[in-house]
């Protein structure tokens, strides 16, 4: 997402209400005509425009906002719904506030030309996750099965359970198996991405969760390939056998395709 600068000097609240505004997405003048969403704190989300611009933004009386269930909620669905709006936008971080709507207007003119080719890149896409797990009762015995050389250690320490292993030994057995593990990572990620790539106009790894994770992969597609990225996905799950799970989320806003920072 969008990374913008921290909130600094803060203009005092008007008559009129707070000055502050909660930040959503980047987007084009116009965007959120005929929109009505509301957003952090029940506020109503509206556009500060500039040269062709906008800032999907809502007031806000306070500096800061807190990672609160509720707050994550409505940035999110503010997001999503101006994407199936159809609006082309740049999704913001969560928490970013702005002094005033002057900042902001100021801020718009100021990256104009680069926002615009943001925007423009992202024009009627949307971010869909890939998630590759194994899914099997023992993660460990299922490598000590397939790789021979993690076999011969663990057998070589544990000699069928008749001794406890050193901690050398172990650590030693904990290597071997991420080695193993890693490499059968690399190869299955691979093999996905070349199914995911004839429809994905760019595909990002990002780092697996947990021990069970084979692959985590965000896909930027045109809106009218969505149907083909999902087959993609299918067809990529049948070069894979029974002990791994295919996941698949629904199309969001392009949070990890619109990573700039000001």
């Amino acid at each position: 997402p969008v990374v913008f600068p921290p909130l600094m000097s803060p203009s005092p609240p008007t008559e009129a209400g707070p000055a502050q505004r909660y930040l959503y997405a980047i987007t084009e003048a116009g965007a959120l005509d005929n929109v009505s969403l509301d957003g952090i704190e029940d506020e109503p989300v509206l556009a500060v425009e500039a040269d062709g611009l906008a800032v999907a933004a809502s007031p806000l009386g306070r500096d800061d906002v807190r990672p609160r269930r509720r707050h994550l909620k409505a940035h999110h669905d503010t997001i999503n719904a101006l994407t199936e709006h159809g609006a082309a936008l740049l999704p913001m971080s969560f928490g970013v506030v702005a002094e005033s709507p002057t900042q902001l207007r100021r801020f718009l003119t100021r990256n104009q030309e680069r926002l615009r080719q943001q925007i423009d890149r992202l024009r009627n896409r949307v971010e869909i996750e890939c998630r590759v797990a194994w899914q099997v009762d023992d993660l460990f015995q299922y490598f000590v099965d397939r790789h021979e050389t993690l076999r011969e250690a663990r057998d070589e320490y544990y000699q069928g359970g008749d001794r406890e292993p050193s901690r050398a030994e172990k650590v030693h057995l904990g290597e071997l198996f991420d080695e193993c593990r890693a490499a059968e990572r690399a190869e299955h990620q691979a093999t996905v991405e070349e199914h995911l790539r004839e429809v994905a106009d760019a595909v990002e790894a990002d780092e697996c969760s947990d021990d069970e994770e084979v692959a985590r992969l965000a896909c930027l597609v045109h809106r009218d390939r969505v149907d083909d990225l999902e087959a993609a996905i299918y067809n990529a799950a049948k070069a894979f056998d029974e002990e791994f799970l295919f996941e698949y989320t629904d199309p969001t806003a392009p949070y990890t395709f619109a990573n700039i920072e000001f």
